[in-house]
């Protein structure tokens, strides 16, 4: 169970380091965030812009470190990449 659980996290922090790598501005990772966040939790507006803008606000005034933006982003899109394979 360790192995897996080290492979999980290799694997956010390769997804992590080529997020980094793009220098995206911080109300974008704010917005990246907030799309995989209602994605995961399968809220049924999870495609609608405002519902998008509100969400990405929320986060933005949290001010969370751009470092942990980014390692959520990429800790959600690992998630979202094993279970889409599993689907397959």
């Amino acid at each position: 169970m360790s192995d897996l659980n080290n492979n999980f996290v290799d694997q956010i922090g390769v997804a992590a380091y080529y997020l980094s790598q793009k220098d995206h501005p911080y109300d974008t990772l704010c917005w990246m965030l907030a799309e995989r966040q209602l994605i995961t939790h399968q809220d049924p507006l999870y495609s609608d812009q405002e519902r998008i803008r509100e969400k990405a606000a929320q986060i933005y005034y949290d001010s969370l470190h751009y470092d942990v933006l980014i390692w959520l982003i990429a800790e959600f899109d690992v998630m979202l990449k094993i279970k889409q394979s599993r689907k397959l």
